[in-house]
């Protein structure tokens, strides 16, 4: 009896032998995790550029709206430097007249017809036609309001000469956010390669549901249920890969790229002409110069206008990453699980 037992101690295990449908099913498996790993690194990737896209164009968005506001109160100050050059030359006008003497009843008609002449103005110089003594203190009288008019140009000129430099520097800055959007929103886009990846892993999740079925069909009740419920597993979370629209994706990435390529050129039309605008003073533009001074306010004007469509084309930009990220991250949650099914 003993050496029956003995015996029977060195008999073979004879394990139960896998089917042929069960090792095409092991394949499958195998190949869906070859095919269906590493997106959601990828994903991670594109995630993470369209946030600093996002991050960006929002400060791109801050600069090209202060640039604009700058560029607001600009013109402002110009108005009042403008009209008070004009002031100021109307009031040397009279007192070149005053001290040449000319200030007839002729001259008195024409100095009524070329200027917007107060009543106190008009009272002088009905004084000043009936008594010569009072003409000295007429002039300076007007000398005081030149003077007067002077400051106001100083002061605006400065002014204006300080917003103009903010509204160049603030323009220039949205437009180099725009040209990093672009180049961000670039790196958001599904290429090929990753597209095709996804494909590859969809085929081989269809391969894998054939797999799956030969073993109900051929083993039945004797299918490995372990294996079958992997399987069944991996198809439940990688199958949401057949819905997912990578077109969506990319459609925004590319838009936040156009916008930012849109804003980068107006961008730099604004900053030039901005820095046109403020290079030209309008203490030197003739106060009876209509020309000059319409294209003075002309190049300002442009400038604010392109400054206002380079800020648009970074709140575009901020818009389209934000609803990037959430295409991105409803992604990532069909890759992760997928992944996680894959182990």
């Amino acid at each position: 009896m003993k050496k029956i037992a003995l015996s029977l101690l060195f008999l073979p295990v004879v394990a139960m032998a896998e089917s042929d449908a069960e090792i095409a099913l092991n394949d499958a498996i195998g190949a869906a995790r070859l095919s269906c790993s590493g997106i959601s690194a990828r994903m991670e990737n594109i995630k993470k550029m369209a946030g600093i896209g996002t991050v960006v164009n929002a400060a791109g968005t801050v600069a090209g709206a202060g640039g604009v506001a700058a560029g607001h109160f600009k013109m402002k100050a110009d108005t009042k430097a403008m009209g008070a050059s004009m002031a100021k030359s109307q009031s040397d006008a009279i007192i070149a007249k005053l001290r040449k003497q000319e200030l007839s009843a002729q001259n008195q008609a024409a100095l009524k017809y070329a200027f917007s002449i107060s009543p106190d103005l008009e009272k002088n110089l009905k004084i000043l036609a009936e008594q010569e003594d009072t003409k000295e203190q007429t002039i300076t009288a007007y000398e005081a309001l030149s003077a007067n008019s002077q400051k106001t140009i100083n002061e605006q000129q400065k002014k204006s000469d300080t917003l103009g430099n903010a509204r160049t520097g603030l323009f220039a800055m949205d437009t180099v956010s725009n040209v990093a959007g672009a180049v961000v929103a670039s790196k958001t886009v599904a290429d090929d390669d990753f597209i095709e990846q996804i494909n590859k892993c969809v085929e081989s999740l269809s391969k894998l549901s054939d797999a799956r079925t030969r073993v109900k069909v051929e083993d039945g009740a004797n299918a490995n249920q372990q294996q079958m419920n992997l399987s069944q597993n991996i198809l439940d979370k990688c199958g949401e890969y057949k819905s997912l629209d990578l077109k969506q994706l990319n459609n925004l990435g590319k838009g936040a790229m156009i916008a930012n390529s849109v804003g980068a050129a107006t961008g730099a039309v604004a900053t030039i002409t901005s820095a046109l605008g403020t290079n030209k003073k309008v203490s030197t533009i003739e106060a009876y110069s209509q020309e000059d001074a319409k294209k003075f306010f002309k190049t300002n004007h442009t400038s604010n206008i392109m400054g206002g469509v380079t800020t648009a084309a970074s709140l575009t930009g901020t818009v389209l990453n934000a609803t990037q990220i959430k295409t991105v991250k409803k992604t990532l949650e069909i890759t992760q699980a997928c992944e996680e099914a894959l182990q």
